[in-house]
Parts: structure tokens; C-alpha cells; sequence
């Protein structure tokens, strides 16, 4: 049989082979595409992604907080600085991971505890919280559990000793430094320095709007870590230095503070203040606020302390009514009141200090001058809206200083319709109460007012003499101040100047005139005038020997919270005084919100003049020396000025006779000896010319004592009377007490305390008006 022929191979693919073979190709382009994207998508879209999780894996980042800045007052006196304290770490596991069999678990539990009271000896902590760190399924055996942050140093080491004397593990109780926020001088313009958050932030007051500044720029080291995750060398490591906050120079003077929240919170207690009383002092010239306070205020360190002793009533109230939510909520209502600044943040109705704004205006547009006249006929009815004096009574015809003395409120509705609705309306956008006054401080309101297109001639009646719009204490300030010091409305500002950590000046706050208003000639015209109100009649509440004030003052009554609350008690009285009068320099605003005060009568005291203005009076006594002012008296004052009594113990009884005789001073001797021994009142004191001087002779002398009479609501004549008829010396402080209608109102001995016969007791009077 012939062999077969070999069958020819095929090397042609078949079909089949070639399906197989594409879709392998297109597998593999697929795949190649997925794989492109992928790495398109690591190495280049997502690539900072990878690299951060590389570097977190290679290397190691440990942040360097920057110092914060400090806060200095103008003469370089520290209000608010940072200093180091100390996070508590505790280490559970050096307890929980002991060797059981040298360890057993009653001797860990003792461990334990001793731990725990220890720590809450020291630190307060609730012991219960401590233990739960070591019995905790999930923190137990872990190395990090922070227990107490911003620990101070003192309590650090006394927390070290105790668990050595305890015997506790060596790697129980660590520390991580951190920085806490002081403020050396506690309550101290506290409303306007503010404060910082758990974080360092500024959240309050300058704090907060200076934060960027104060705050700095942390630093950071980036080390590297080898495989098995281990710091590498310290010549790997990667440093960016930290940048120190910059410290803050403030136009705030502590003196002049101190003085003014002396006399606001002497203010606050007296005339049984409801809603708080603040105070602005601020150099005329330049804007800067010398003194900003607020009463009562609270304190920095513990600003969750709730100052007001009526605020504290209130919550103990709800606390024994047991309405834990009630009380919550009132005392967060009363903590966050407690923290605004009120001088920039709470609005009222100025009153009466307004007319200042009405006056100058007028005078400025020549539609009056300074011997217009006005007619008081104790009413004045506009648009059928009968609209009262002050007094209730009439004031006849008037000049316009005498109208601003007598502060008649039919005067400036006439005055006011002399200058119109369009002028009026320019210059109270002109004299900056349609718009914040832009101080450096977060949180300042804008006023509430008519606007032009609204105002008919019952609002621009009202808005004369200071009602129906209500601004801020500093707009009001502020604006006074440009009627004073050449017509120039300033932007008031509470920091001088900015400086590095190395000292050096990177900014320098400078004067920033925001427009002229009034013209010279018209300041010069309402300094003349607002010095006349101070001084006519005998003085003012405002008057100071020997000193130049110009002054005026203001009393609203609260309408709509009145008529809300059902009540007609709730008054804001305000004053506003300015010194030098000629050239003025400081000028000051009280404002006293809700006084509830009464006289000797029983009767409310609200008047502006009666609360308001015995606190700058007060404070510029003070202030004027301190700031290098000093007292130059007329003949008059010269000639009523008190005596200062002479040492006259260890003379002959004759030779002090003839020395006190020479100060037309009276004498009193008891005994029956040669000599003076002692003397009352002592050396150094002061008493009014013809005052008394009682002169003991005899080594072996009593004493003679006498008790000090009521004198409140008295005349000054009835008061010198009363005194002296017991024996005591009088001496009249500053104020009104040359005014006719002046009564007393304080006097620094208590009716019924017995005090040597020649004691000088001191009385200070008052008048109620509204000049």
C-alpha cells in the first residue's frame, strides 16, 4: 500500500485563534490603560496626596507655637502678657502593665487610688475620672491620657513630690509645656483688653481685634524617621522658626483708669445703678482714649465670675427655685453682658448732652447767635403735641448761654426750627452719629435714628434736645469733642503703637481727622458757653476749684422699656465735661444706665447733673495734676480756699493762740496747763478759714467727743450750722456749693458716729438741674 503523503502544515491563524488573540490584545491595552491612569493618577493628579502620606511616613512634624504678643498700657505697664504652664499627662500602662506577680492587683489598685487623690488634691480633678483611665477597656493600656491642661509650674512640682513620697512608677506623670494667658491687673479695663479663647485666639476686645498682630506664626521641625520608625539624627531635621507675636502699646493710661472706675463703681453703689454705668476719657486733640470702663466689669482671670452683686441675686434666686435650665440660661444672658464693652456697644438717647450738637449747629449756619433769645413758657405745643421743660416750670426769655445753662428744652425745639430739618439732619451725619466712629475695638453698634425723608416737625422737636435717636457713648464723645476742640470730628483709637519682640516700632497709630464740622470761631464760642454753664449760678455738680471745666449734662427717660415693663422709673443720665475749658484737652463721658437711687426725701435720683456729673467732677480732680494741670484760683477762690492747721503742740498755749489767730483760725483749750500737748484736728488737716482748733494742755487730758449729726438734704448755711453747733468743723467739698438751691448729698462721717470735738467732717453738695 503506497505511503501517504504528508499533510502540508498551516502556520495561518484561525479564526478562533485570532478572537482569542484580540481579546487578549484588548485586555492587555485595557489593562495598560488602567495602569497608565493609575499612575498618571498618583504620580500627577493625586500626587500631593502620596507625597504627604511618603512624608508622614518618613518623617516627623512637631509644631513650635509662637509666643503671643503683650499688652502694655501707655506707660509701659503690663495688662496682658503669656507665660508657661503645663499639660498632665498620665501613663496608665506604667500601673496596668506591671508584672503581676510583683505587682499583684490589690497592690495596683492601691496604686491607683493613690494616683487618683493625688491628682485631685492637686489639681482638683474628680478622682472617679482617674480611675476610669486605668479600668477603661480602651484607655487602660495606653501610654497618653492628658488629665489638666494649663497647669502652673507650683502645682507641677508639688504633683511630683506627692507621687515620689507615694512611691508611684517613675514614668506615671509627665508634662507637655504650653502657654496661658495672664492679666496682671485683673479687672482693669477688662470690657476693653478682653481676652483669648481655650485655643490662645482673641475673641474678646482687643484680644480679638488685634489677634492677627498678637498672635504670631508658628514654627515647625521636620525630622526624619528611619524604617522602623525611629527619629533620625538632629542633622535631618528640617527647622522653621516660629515668629513671635508683636506686642501692643495702648493710649490707655492705668492712673487715669483706675481713677475712673474708683468713681464709677463708687457711682454704680450709691445711685443703685440696674443696667451698669460706663465711662470714656479721651484727649480731645488726638482721639486717643485715655481711660474706657465699664461697671460693674469682671475679672480677666475669672471672667466666668459674675461681678454685679444684683446679677449674683438673681441667680441665686433660680438656684434655690432648683430650675437648673432657667439658671443656665440666665447666667449665660448675664456672663455675656457682663463681657461688652458698653461705652462702644449699648445704645440711649443722650438727652440734654445732646443740645450741645443742636447749638452749635445753629450758631455754625448763623441762624442764631449768642444773643438770640428764646422763649420758657414751661410748654410748647408742636404739631398739637404738648411738650414739656425739664422743669416743668417756665424759664422765661433766655440768650442762648442761658438757655444751655438752664438746658430748656422748649429753647433748643426753637432753636431746632430755626436750623430746619435739611440742616439739622447735616449735621448729625457730619458730626458722625449715622455711622460708627471706626475705634480699634470689635463690636461697636451703630446709632438708631430719623431719617431725613422721616422727620416731620414733632421728631425734629424731639431730636433738639436729644430724644428720639439714640447713639453710642462714644459717638457721643466723640462728637462733643469736635464741637470743643476747633470743630475737627476725630476717630478715636485705643492703641498707640505696635512693636516686634525685638522692640522695634512696625506701626504707629496717628491722629486721623475724619472731617471739620464747625469752624473755630463757633468752637471758641461753645467752649465759652459750656464753661458758663459750669460756673453760672454759683457752679455746678461739675465744679472744681481753680480749674477751667466746661461741661454739660443729659437725662432721657426709657420710653419703650417703661412702657414694656409697665413702669416710668427707668432713666439714663449722662454728663459730659472737657478741661482745660480754653484749650481743652481731656474730655470725659459718664453715662449711668438705670440709677434707682433715692435722696433723703425717698425720691428717685436720675438726673444726669445728680449721677453723672459728681463722677467726672470726681475723676478730673484727680486727673488734671496728675496730667500736670494745676489750680490757678481767682481772688474769690483765693479768698474762700480752706487752711492747713499748724503744728502747734509743744508750744506755749499764748504762742499758739497767736499762730492760729494769724490764719484766722478759733481755738478751744481745755486744761489748765502752759503747754499744747495735742491738738485736734492734727497737723496737716484742713479746715475754712474761722474753723476750730482745740488745744489740751495737760498731759493727763480726756478727750472730749462729740456726735456727728444728719446734714443730707441741708443748705450749705444749715449745714455749717448744724456742725458747729456740735463742735465739728465743716469743710464743703468741690461742686455747687456756692449755688443757692445746693443741698448735701454725702457726708464722710455717718450720722451718730462719735468723734473728737474739732473733728473735721466733710460735706459735698449738689443742685438738681440739668445744666
Amino acid at each position: 500500500m503506497p505511503a501517504k503523503k504528508p499533510v502540508k502544515q498551516s502556520y495561518q491563524p484561525t479564526r478562533s485563534m485570532r478572537r482569542r488573540l484580540g481579546v487578549v490584545s484588548l485586555l492587555t491595552l485595557a489593562g495598560s490603560g488602567v495602569l497608565f491612569i493609575n499612575l498618571f493618577n498618583t504620580s500627577v493628579t493625586q500626587h500631593d496626596k502620596y507625597a504627604a502620606m511618603a512624608n508622614d511616613s518618613q518623617f516627623k512634624s512637631t509644631t513650635v507655637e509662637a509666643n503671643r504678643g503683650s499688652i502694655y498700657d501707655s506707660n509701659g505697664k503690663i495688662l496682658a502678657q503669656s507665660a508657661t504652664v503645663y499639660n498632665v499627662i498620665v501613663n496608665p500602662s506604667a500601673i496596668t502593665g506591671l508584672n503581676e506577680e510583683k505587682y499583684p492587683a490589690e497592690k495596683k489598685d492601691k496604686m491607683i487610688k493613690d494616683t487618683a487623690r493625688i491628682i485631685s488634691d492637686v489639681l482638683g480633678v474628680d478622682q472617679e475620672k482617674i480611675i476610669s483611665i486605668f479600668t477603661n477597656e480602651d484607655t487602660k493600656n495606653k501610654q497618653y491620657s492628658k488629665v489638666a491642661s494649663k497647669v502652673e509650674k507650683d502645682k507641677v512640682s508639688e504633683l511630683n513630690t506627692q507621687a515620689a513620697d507615694a512611691e508611684l512608677p517613675t514614668n506615671l506623670l509627665s508634662t507637655e509645656e504650653d502657654t496661658k494667658r495672664y492679666y496682671p491687673q485683673g479687672d482693669m479695663a477688662a470690657a476693653v483688653i478682653g481676652f483669648t479663647n481655650y485655643e490662645g485666639d482673641g475673641i474678646y476686645g482687643i484680644e480679638a481685634y488685634y489677634n492677627d498682630y498678637l498672635a504670631g506664626v508658628d514654627g515647625k521641625i521636620i525630622s526624619a524617621n528611619d524604617a522602623q520608625g525611629n527619629e533620625m539624627p538632629y542633622k535631618n531635621d528640617k527647622i522653621y522658626a516660629a515668629k513671635d507675636g508683636n506686642s501692643l502699646y495702648l493710649t490707655i493710661d492705668s492712673t487715669l483708669q483706675y481713677y475712673c472706675e474708683r468713681e464709677l463703681a463708687k457711682c454704680v453703689e450709691q445711685n443703685n445703678v440696674d443696667n451698669r454705668a460706663c465711662a470714656i476719657m479721651m484727649n480731645a486733640k488726638t482721639g486717643e482714649i485715655l481711660a474706657m470702663a465699664t461697671s460693674p466689669g469682671f475679672d480677666l482671670n475669672n471672667r466666668g465670675d459674675i461681678y454685679s452683686a444684683k446679677d449674683r441675686a438673681v441667680l441665686s434666686a433660680l438656684q434655690e427655685e432648683g430650675d437648673e435650665e432657667a439658671y443656665n440660661e440666665k447666667y449665660a444672658e448675664l456672663r455675656e453682658k457682663q463681657w461688652k464693652n458698653k461705652a462702644i456697644t449699648e445704645l440711649y438717647e443722650p438727652g440734654s448732652v445732646f443740645k450741645v450738637v443742636t447749638g452749635s449747629s445753629a450758631l455754625e449756619e448763623k441762624a442764631i447767635d449768642l444773643n438770640s433769645t428764646f422763649t420758657c413758657n414751661g410748654v410748647m405745643t408742636v404739631a398739637d403735641w404738648d411738650i414739656h421743660c425739664w422743669t416743668r416750670g417756665a424759664h422765661g426769655t433766655q440768650d442762648f448761654t442761658t438757655a444751655m445753662t438752664n438746658s430748656c428744652n422748649p429753647a433748643f425745639i426753637q432753636i431746632g426750627q430755626r436750623l430746619g430739618i435739611e440742616k439739622f439732619c447735616q449735621y448729625f451725619r457730619a458730626y458722625g452719629f449715622t455711622e460708627p466712629t471706626g475705634i480699634d475695638l470689635p463690636g461697636e453698634s451703630a446709632g438708631l435714628y430719623v431719617k431725613e425723608e422721616d422727620m416731620g416737625i414733632v421728631e425734629l422737636a424731639s431730636s433738639s434736645f436729644g430724644q428720639s435717636n439714640t447713639v453710642t457713648p462714644i459717638q457721643m464723645i466723640t462728637a462733643y469733642a469736635a464741637v470743643v476742640n476747633g470743630g475737627y470730628l476725630l476717630q478715636p483709637h485705643v492703641v498707640s503703637k505696635i512693636v516686634d519682640n525685638n522692640g522695634n516700632i512696625i506701626e504707629t497709630k496717628e491722629t486721623t481727622v475724619r472731617r471739620q464740622v464747625i469752624s473755630e470761631e463757633t468752637s471758641e464760642m461753645m467752649r465759652q458757653v459750656l464753661e458758663s454753664v459750669v460756673n453760672n449760678n454759683g457752679g455746678s455738680n461739675a465744679y472744681i476749684k481753680g480749674y477751667r471745666i466746661g461741661g454739660k449734662s443729659g437725662t432721657s427717660q426709657k420710653l419703650q422699656k417703661n412702657k414694656e415693663l409697665g413702669v416710668d422709673n427707668l432713666y439714663v443720665g449722662s454728663y459730659v465735661g472737657f478741661a482745660p475749658a480754653d484749650d481743652p484737652e481731656i474730655i470725659m463721658l459718664c453715662m449711668v444706665d438705670e440709677p434707682q437711687g433715692r435722696d433723703h426725701n425717698g425720691s428717685q435720683i436720675y438726673y444726669g447733673s445728680l449721677v453723672a456729673a459728681p463722677v467726672v467732677s470726681a475723676v478730673f480732680k484727680d486727673a488734671l495734676p496728675y496730667l500736670g494741670y494745676y489750680p490757678e484760683y481767682t481772688e474769690e477762690e483765693l479768698a474762700a480756699l480752706d487752711v492747713t492747721v499748724p503744728i502747734v503742740e509743744g508750744q506755749t498755749v499764748e504762742a499758739a493762740k497767736t499762730t492760729l489767730e494769724n490764719l484766722e483760725l478759733r481755738y478751744y483749750v481745755v486744761g489748765e496747763g502752759d503747754t499744747v500737748v495735742a491738738q485736734v484736728p492734727s497737723r496737716s488737716s484742713s479746715v475754712p478759714h474761722n474753723g476750730k482748733v482745740v488745744l489740751y494742755t495737760e498731759e493727763n487730758y480726756e478727750t472730749e467727743y462729740t456726735t456727728v449729726p444728719n446734714v443730707l438734704g441741708h443748705t450749705v448755711s444749715e449745714v455749717n450750722e448744724l456742725l458747729t453747733s456740735a463742735n465739728i468743723n465743716f469743710k464743703a467739698g468741690d461742686g455747687a456749693t456756692e449755688h443757692a438751691g445746693a443741698v448735701a448729698y454725702q457726708q464722710n462721717y455717718l450720722e451718730g458716729t462719735i468723734v473728737p470735738v474739732g473733728t473735721v467732717v466733710e460735706v459735698s453738695f449738689r443742685v438738681k438741674n440739668e445744666g
